[in-house]
């Protein structure tokens, strides 16, 4: 297939309408594998970085027919790595690198004969230096691998330039609210802001109000370990941390963040019994469908309307009903 301006149409008319149903890290996942195929690569290696003039710091990363232990190999000569070097020394330009040019070094050359990489090229979207980048480095193999064109160079910078655009529109979108006050991102598993911080900050940057860059504010860091839902009565929050399958092939947490209500303040079970109660049932009722003793339903019904300030069913059933 030509790389021309129908081919490239192509490309990004499909991944607009994969975003209607993907994941960010599933659509970067099936760009690279379309773009090995438009190209011609063999390999690829993707993710977010940050470029910085001491060298490259990864975040989240993931492989295309590649060793699970290359980005290991990569780290132990990531401060060889002349694509990142020229990248830093030629900022928006694509890197290339060729076995047989004249520039070496010997963590470049061992890398590349570890995994037969003769011919590599990598293109980024972003400012260099301010946050995390997203990246496809592509890999030829064997001995009569050809080289990169001018074209495809450009090809693979453009489809980087769009992919980053659309992750940010993904069904799953960090940064779009799922519902109104609702805000979710995606981070490393070290805390690093990768897609969403606009929207975390228009929404609840007051919280943070000396927050600054790509790493998420400490409070929420802490809890990237943890996934499950986390309730911060002293920030009037609600933090859901999700490490689904789909993700963990790049190592990333999507967080979800939403304003703390009255029904998170109850308890699991006062929950169960609030539902209950507002669904009509009687408290000998509610008590046989939970298992629980009559008196112990009468005294969560009391708890329940201390947190949430009422003291009748109507108010419950009109609060537990309220739209999100």
């Amino acid at each position: 297939m030509g790389l021309g301006i129908a081919s490239f149409s192509r490309f990004v008319t499909e991944m607009n309408d994969r975003t209607r149903e993907e994941d960010a890290e599933g659509l970067a996942r099936w760009a690279v594998a379309e773009l090995s195929q438009t190209i011609g690569f063999d390999a690829a290696w993707y993710g977010w970085a940050k470029l910085r003039p001491e060298g490259v710091e990864v975040y989240a990363n993931a492989t295309l027919n590649l060793p699970d232990g290359f980005y290991d190999y990569w780290r132990t000569m990531s401060d060889q790595d002349l694509l990142a070097r020229y990248m830093i020394e030629n900022p928006g330009k694509v890197a290339i690198y060729d076995r047989k040019q004249p520039r070496q070094t010997d963590g470049m050359a061992s890398l590349s004969d570890q995994f037969g990489l003769n011919r590599m090229t990598t293109a980024m979207n972003g400012h260099y230096g301010d946050y995390a980048s997203f990246y496809i480095s592509s890999y030829r193999v064997g001995a009569q691998a050809r080289n990169w064109s001018e074209t495809e160079r450009d090809y693979l910078q453009c489809a980087v330039d769009q992919l980053s655009s659309a992750m940010k529109l993904t069904s799953a979108e960090p940064g779009r609210p799922d519902r109104p006050g609702t805000v979710t991102i995606l981070a490393s598993e070290n805390g690093i802001g990768l897609l969403g911080l606009t929207a975390l900050r228009a929404q609840f940057g007051e919280i943070w109000p000396r927050w600054t860059g790509d790493h998420l504010p400490e409070q929420l860091a802490r809890l990237i370990g943890t996934p499950g839902t986390h309730i911060l009565p002293d920030r009037d929050l609600v933090v859901t941390v999700e490490t689904t399958p789909r993700f963990q092939g790049m190592g990333l947490r999507r967080l979800t963040l939403r304003r703390l209500t009255r029904i998170d303040m109850l308890t699991p079970r006062e929950r169960e019994v609030a539902r209950a109660l507002s669904d009509g049932h009687s408290h000998k009722e509610v008590a046989r469908l939970l298992g629980l003793a009559p008196a112990t339903v009468r005294n969560q019904t009391q708890s329940i309307y201390h947190k949430l300030g009422i003291d009748n069913r109507a108010s419950l059933s009109a609060m537990l009903n309220q739209p999100s």
